[in-house]
């Protein structure tokens, strides 16, 4: 009965177009249910046709369908109960097969051709389909507004291009000659599209990038506020955007902040109609290794003899095939690798299975997920024009910014059509990315960049702090401040320029203008990096430049004659081949392809090109044979120049606003404890303070604060505030916290808005009645107590954490009193002053401050209030020959090294031997260090988590740390006194009250023998010119224990005393 209602409702939607399908796969039930069907048809009038269910193109593909099954639902091939199809019957068959099953008595098969006729779908657009762009009333076509906001860009960013001569004539006949492209190939809406996302954007307050790709080559994307980069000034080409003379879809991708990319696509549904936008689908792929491990799951292998395996499989190049590594690859480099293609011939007919079924599966399509920004818009509904499924994943990017009023709204999104709330759920197209393009549809990259947040986050706390808006786009690129960023190598936090590898190069180069940060963006990647000694060399006059030949200095003199991006190759083949740029740029793809039949062509035409201009055929080949092996690897100018501009913004910021710059990037990276160690090392060098969290101080976020003026001038060129600075551990930042944090912010504002006082609150038992509790449970408030955020209650920590049952218990109880209005709820204590009688505090113990230190470091994840080498400070800062931030170690040469071990674990090594890994952590750094077997025997004593030590070690760098193998290890109670020769005191004769000083001294010494030398520097006025004397106490020998310092370092201060070896 359900079949026939089935039938007959089907019938009455589709009427003709409704068919019956019968499948002959021999497996059981197969002609009872055709029969079945056969009788339905003919009770309701139903054509019938014949089908045959595909899963796989071949029959002998069958086992391979097996195997793929079993991996999908995670069964092994044994497994009885797994998925499988019934018989190796579903291929595709040809006609002879499918006439062979069916007798055609009911027209199933003649009917396959009816349907096949009926049906009409081009898969492939020769037009784009793009969507039409909403004009304004004034314009009556795309390509006259595109026109019109071009030349409106004109005036904005040129000025009077009549009056500026060849220049203006340059800028102008540029603009024609682009608009005339544009539109031709009928992408002027396009344009236009784009355009207006990047000005929706900016108008809700979210930072867009510069530029990305290619794009920063067109004059009409930097004149309509797509790009930020003027392609004249860098010679940017736009024959390297949109060929003339290869018509293809443009392609702008557009990096916004995360939060802002949400808000923009959901302009672009509002915009264009939730029916005419859709997500793109990611396929990914089964690679290499992970097919292995796959097919050997269900093969039942054991996973040590895979891992053994897929070890034998190249990790570089990136990419590497299975069958690349069986039979090698001559054009990548690869060797065959002979264990592999051994495993084809083995014994066991498991592994061979296993390599069959793996070279046959690689490259298969495992899974499926959103791009990681495409976007179609389309004129019309999608599903006219593409299949698509529905994805339950979303994206979600929440982002607060520090000192934002969270009830504040910056954004300028039209209001929903609709009151309710938008589903989970996400339309995604069925097509990649690359049918995207062939079917003519306009895809949009919208790309979510962490940086753009972060130079939001530092413009807004400029403007909040110091009234002062700055435009970027409007910045000279001639600030000093920021090359010596570049110079100095203080990169954390510079966009693509963080690496240690790119910081020691750029402190070589010292950049002095934007072409040497766009060369290096282009020049820092496999391949062209052998030639960045040569690039440095040249800047700096310690190598001729050289160039090719004479004609192609003007186009090679920026990069001192090496050719560095594909832009120059294009250029080459115009000047000296008489290429258009369009040809030059199909040359410049072939070159990259390296297709040997195209190259052979554009080798002779390149030749003719030559000879016309008098070139001789040998020269010719010679700068060919430059151009193709440059086109290998050059870069795309256009992208490395609007990612110059990038990196120069960022360290624009972070040189003229460091505190706003890096608390910005500080909340960028509050979840990763090792970059926030890393950055806020790196502000303590700028002079900035790190101030710890506190409950009556911290927001959520870390926070930049003004602290009182003082005698120090450590921060006077940073920025332009004249006090000292300071940024505030956010409480958010600390393990086990989160969201009690929001609520203790709350309340504390709260507090002090009641109160009209500075601290919030009192002590904990104030603190507990003043939170809601379910909100702050009892492991946040023990987080809070031992990461030091209740210290300015004045009472230790171990004290605190004691007391915290008592606080909770009393909070409880005054809020318990409030909610029966007995009190007014959260509001009693802060009106009644001093007159509150709080419990009386349980007694505890005070931890050792190694225990103190060792709970905050794995609460905030580095020492923050103090750190264990504090104690041993001027040992470090006297014997220490390497800092462990240092990454310029010289091999073979012995260092000293002062540290805590962080970490360490023991390991046996072939003989069975225990030898020890870990890491060692300064004040500036960490370090990975190794002892061998006959070391670690020696000094097993001394290897204890969390001691300080100094390690004899040599040192080198790899992949951008420093790795140290140590050679001894001296206990840090041992290290002055192998090591000290004197105590140093410092003084100034031209100081009266030092007179005093060298009185007290002198006591000190006399009742405080010992074995070591005392010295002094005196500053004395030699005509009038400053110089200092070094004078040696030769009869005086003290003791150098840390008690006799303190009292000398009393009497002349400690930045006047110094120990040294």
């Amino acid at each position: 009965a359900g079949a026939r209602k089935f039938v007959s409702d089907y019938k009455d939607i589709f009427g003709e177009d409704f068919y019956i399908e019968l499948e002959r796969h021999h497996a059981p039930n197969d002609e009872l249910v055709n029969r079945k069907l056969i009788e339905l048809a003919k009770a309701f009038d139903v054509k019938l046709i014949a089908t045959n269910d595909v899963h796989y193109l071949n029959r002998k593909d069958a086992p391979l369908q097996e195997v793929m099954l079993a991996m999908k639902s995670k069964h092994t091939l044994s497994n009885p109960k797994r998925m499988k199809l019934p018989t190796d019957e579903f291929y595709l068959k040809s006609p002879d097969e499918m006439s062979a099953l069916f007798d055609d008595s009911n027209h199933e098969l003649r009917n396959t051709l009816e349907v096949a006729a009926k049906c009409e779908f081009q898969l492939v657009s020769e037009e784009p389909l793009l969507p039409a762009f909403p004009l304004p009333k004034d314009f009556t076509s795309e390509n006259e507004y595109l026109r019109h906001i071009t030349l409106e860009g004109v005036t904005e960013k040129y000025g009077d291009i009549e009056s500026q001569g060849e220049f203006g004539k340059k800028v102008r006949d540029r603009i024609e000659y682009e608009l005339g492209i544009i539109t031709s190939m009928g992408f002027s809406s396009y344009f236009l599209i784009v355009s207006d996302l990047i000005a929706a954007s900016r108008r809700m307050g979210y930072s867009v990038g510069p530029g990305r790709g290619s794009a920063a080559g067109s004059i009409v994307a930097y004149l309509t506020d797509i790009t930020r980069v003027e392609p004249l000034k860098y010679d940017l080409l736009f024959e390297r955007f949109l060929n003339p003379e290869r018509v293809s879809m443009p392609d702008i991708d557009i990096d916004f902040t995360p939060v802002g990319k949400q808000k923009v696509l959901d302009y672009t549904i509002e915009k264009y109609g939730e029916q005419s936008v859709a997500k793109v689908i990611a396929i990914g792929t089964l690679g290499a290794k992970a097919v292995l491990k796959d097919v050997a799951r269900v093969l039942e292998i054991p996973l040590d003899v895979v891992n053994r395996i897929t070890k034998l499989v190249p990790s570089k190049p990136v990419g590497i095939t299975l069958a690349q590594a069986i039979n090698g690859d001559e054009k990548k480099g690869v060797e065959p690798v002979k264990e592999l293609k051994a495993l084809l011939k083995d014994n066991d007919p498991q592994l061979r299975k296993l390599i069959e079924y793996a070279l046959a599966l690689e490259g298969r399509a495992r899974n499926v997920s959103m791009h990681a920004g495409g976007v179609i818009i389309t004129n019309g509904a999608v599903d006219e024009l593409v299949p698509l499924y529905i994805s339950n994943k979303t994206e979600t990017e929440e982002r607060r910014y520090a000192d934002e009023d969270e009830s504040s709204e910056s954004d300028e999104l039209p209001k929903s059509k609709s009151d309710k709330p938008k589903s989970d759920k996400q339309v995604v197209t069925q097509y990649d990315k690359d049918w995207i393009e062939k079917a003519g549809l306009l895809k949009i990259d919208y790309l979510g960049l962490e940086t753009l947040a972060v130079v939001d986050e530092t413009l807004r706390l400029i403007e909040r702090r110091h009234k002062l808006k700055i435009e970027l786009e409007k910045l000279a690129f001639d600030d000093k401040k920021t090359f010596k960023i570049f110079q100095e190598g203080k990169m954390s936090g510079i966009f693509q320029f963080e690496s240690s590898g790119m910081q020691s190069y750029m402190m070589q180069l010292r950049p002095t203008c934007l072409e040497d940060i766009i060369a290096m963006s282009a020049l820092y990647r496999p391949g062209p990096m052998d030639f960045i000694p040569t690039y440095i060399d040249r800047k700096h006059g310690r190598e001729t430049v050289e160039y090719p030949h004479d004609m192609l200095k003007p186009i090679l003199e920026t990069t001192y004659g090496i050719p560095v991006y594909q832009e120059q190759v294009m250029q080459m083949g115009q000047v000296m081949g008489g290429y258009t740029l369009g040809g030059a740029d199909l040359l410049r793809r072939a070159m990259s392809k390296k297709k040997v039949s195209e190259m052979a062509t554009h080798r002779a035409l390149f030749q003719q090109g030559a000879e016309k201009q008098n070139i001789s055929k040998e020269k010719a080949d010679e700068v060919f044979d430059m151009m193709e092996k440059f086109a290998g690897y050059g870069f795309n100018k256009s992208h490395s120049a609007a990612y110059g501009v990038l990196a120069y913004w960022t360290a624009y910021l972070k040189a003229n606003y460091t505190a706003e710059f890096m608390c910005a990037i500080l909340n960028s990276e509050a979840g990763d404890a090792e970059r926030v160690k890393v950055l806020t090392d790196e502000a303590k060098g700028f002079g900035l303070k790190i101030l710890p969290p506190d409950v009556n101080k911290s927001d959520f976020l870390f926070t930049v604060e003004d602290l009182p003026k003082s005698k120090s001038s450590a921060n006077a060129s940073i920025g332009s505030v004249n006090s000292l600075l300071a940024i505030r551990f956010g409480l958010g930042a600390i393990k086990n916290v989160s969201g009690a944090g929001k609520e203790i912010v709350a309340a504390m504002k709260r507090r002090v808005k009641l109160k009209n006082s500075v601290n919030a609150f009192k002590n904990i038992f104030d603190f507990c009645s003043s939170v809601d509790l379910r909100a702050v449970n009892k492991k946040a408030m023990e987080s809070l107590i031992e990461a030091g955020a209740m210290d300015s209650f004045g009472i230790h920590r171990a004290m605190l954490v004691a007391n915290i049952e008592k606080a909770v218990d009393y909070g409880q109880q005054r809020n318990k009193s409030a909610t029966t209005g007995q009190e007014g709820f959260f509001t009693d204590e802060a009106t009644m002053g001093d007159s509150v009688d709080y419990p009386d505090l349980q007694k505890a113990e005070a931890w050792p401050d190694a225990e103190r230190l060792k709970r905050e470091k794995a609460l905030l994840g580095f020492y923050l209030s103090h750190h264990p080498l504090d104690a041993f400070r001027r040992d470090y800062e006297a014997f220490t020959t390497i800092k462990l931030s240092e990454r310029n170690a010289e091999p073979k040469r012995l260092y000293k090294i002062i540290g805590a071990l962080v970490e360490t674990k023991k390991h046996l090594d072939k003989k069975g031997n225990t030898m020890m890994f870990g890491v060692i952590e300064d004040f500036e750094g960490k370090a990975d260090f190794t002892l061998f077997a006959s070391v670690y025997e020696k000094f097993e004593r001394e290897m204890i988590k969390d001691a300080v030590v100094m390690f004899i070690a040599e040192a080198e760098t790899r992949e951008g740390l420093l790795k140290l193998l140590v050679s001894e290890v001296v206990p840090i109670r041992k290290v002055r006194e192998r090591n000290i020769r004197r105590v140093v005191l410092r003084l100034d004769a031209s100081d009266e009250s030092e007179l005093e000083k060298v009185v007290a001294v002198k006591a000190i010494c006399e009742k405080n023998r010992g074995e070591t030398s005392l010295d002094f520097e005196v500053s004395v006025l030699q005509e009038g010119n400053p110089k200092t004397l070094r004078l040696f106490a030769r009869s005086i020998l003290i003791d150098s224990s840390n008690e006799v310092l303190d009292e000398l370092a009393s009497v002349v201060g400690e930045d006047s005393l110094k120990i040294s070896g």
